[in-house]
């Protein structure tokens, strides 16, 4: 590598590592990227993973036409139709070979039959990635019936591409890659490579941060409802976050809380177990908090049930229900007109006759002891 394009290098590892309050870097990076890569086009998304279908975490774009409907609400009504595996690769778990390696592909008009030789080896990436030509073959025919009409409206199914999984593990975080008329050089190509550990590590935080932002906005309204199961889910019904009475309810599997979000966001009504409020966050795909109303009476039922079994005095079990429903001891306190240090006695001995050594061990073991 000259010493220009390790100049080249530099600036874009400093653009990537820049972390700003209010400056999303992503869509400046991906437009730096395809001037970097001499690339006509440059996109940039993250995919979010349900069980009936996917969407957009994120995407950024780069050199489409101007007429381009906005690129994340696009991509949103592509995927939502589509399943494992999409494209060229599976994004609920890319496998190994395609995590965090660079491929060139040729034009999906332009692709040769298996059994031709390709026309030029930079484009051949099936045998690096251990793909047989039948399944190559298959990957062709899904992606010219399914995603053929969409990239000849963004003037992209006669491009070359250059692009990356970038994963953590067996997670993608997004897919970043460029395309242009030509095969990309071996300069190209490694700019990337060197690029990728970067990217991996921009695009890890950035998913935190998307993350720690829900969960923010979410807190407030959570708060309202501690003790009764609370989710916060995606659009597609993937359980984001739940709180500690809703993780142990998860742990028994949670198709209870994606389908009254998927009734809900259809518009549908979704009875009186669940409470559900949408949550707006700039940036990010739809998600919803919802609230397992039902849970109150059993809650309570199963404090005096419990209660009886870690024999509680009467006292105790009655600190046992505001601690199931995440209150402090000050507020104990409070509700029960007592000083704050006998609360403290009271949950030091719930604690051990649970033989549990935290309050969030204890919540646990509430909703999970049969």
């Amino acid at each position: 590598m000259n010493s220009q394009d390790q100049r080249l290098l530099e600036d874009l590892r400093a653009l990537i590592d820049v972390v700003e309050p209010g400056k999303d870097v992503l869509p400046l990076l991906v437009e730096a990227l395809r001037e970097a890569l001499h690339a006509e086009r440059g996109l940039m998304y993250g995919v979010d993973v349900g069980p009936k279908q996917y969407q957009t975490s994120f995407a950024h774009s780069a050199g489409f036409p101007s007429d381009m409907p906005s690129t994340q609400p696009y991509l949103n009504g592509i995927l939502s139709s589509l399943r494992d595996p999409w494209g060229y690769f599976n994004p609920a778990r890319p496998e190994p070979a395609q995590r965090n390696r660079v491929v060139q592909f040729i034009p999906l008009e332009q692709a040769a039959a298996p059994t031709a030789p390709p026309r030029d080896e930079r484009l051949a990436p099936w045998r690096k990635l251990g793909i047989s030509p039948e399944e190559q073959a298959r990957m062709q025919a899904r992606l010219r019936s399914s995603l053929g009409t969409a990239l000849r409206h963004c003037g992209i199914d006669q491009m070359v591409y250059l692009r990356v999984l970038v994963c953590e593990d067996a997670t993608m975080l997004g897919w970043t890659g460029v395309m242009r008329s030509e095969p990309f050089e071996e300069r190209e190509q490694r700019l990337l490579r060197e690029l990728t550990p970067a990217l991996q590590r921009r695009l890890m935080l950035d998913t935190r941060l998307r993350e720690a932002g829900l969960l923010n906005a979410a807190l407030e309204v959570a708060l309202d409802a501690l003790g009764q199961p609370a989710y916060v889910v995606t659009a597609t019904g993937r359980v984001a976050y739940a709180n500690s009475s809703g993780r142990a309810q998860v742990d028994q599997g949670h198709a209870h809380v994606a389908e009254a979000v998927t009734r809900y966001a259809r518009g549908e009504p979704v009875g009186e177990e669940f409470s559900i409020s949408p949550l707006r966050i700039t940036g990010t795909p739809s998600y919803y908090l919802a609230i397992e109303r039902s849970a109150t009476t059993r809650t309570s039922a199963r404090v005096r049930t419990l209660g009886a079994h870690w024999k509680l005095t009467a006292r105790e079990t009655e600190v046992l229900g505001h601690l199931i429903r995440g209150e402090s001891n000050k507020a104990i306190s409070v509700s029960l007109g007592c000083a704050e240090r006998t609360v403290e006695v009271h949950v030091t001995r719930i604690l051990a006759k649970a033989q549990v050594e935290s309050r969030s061990a204890l919540i646990a073991k509430f909703f999970l002891v049969s």
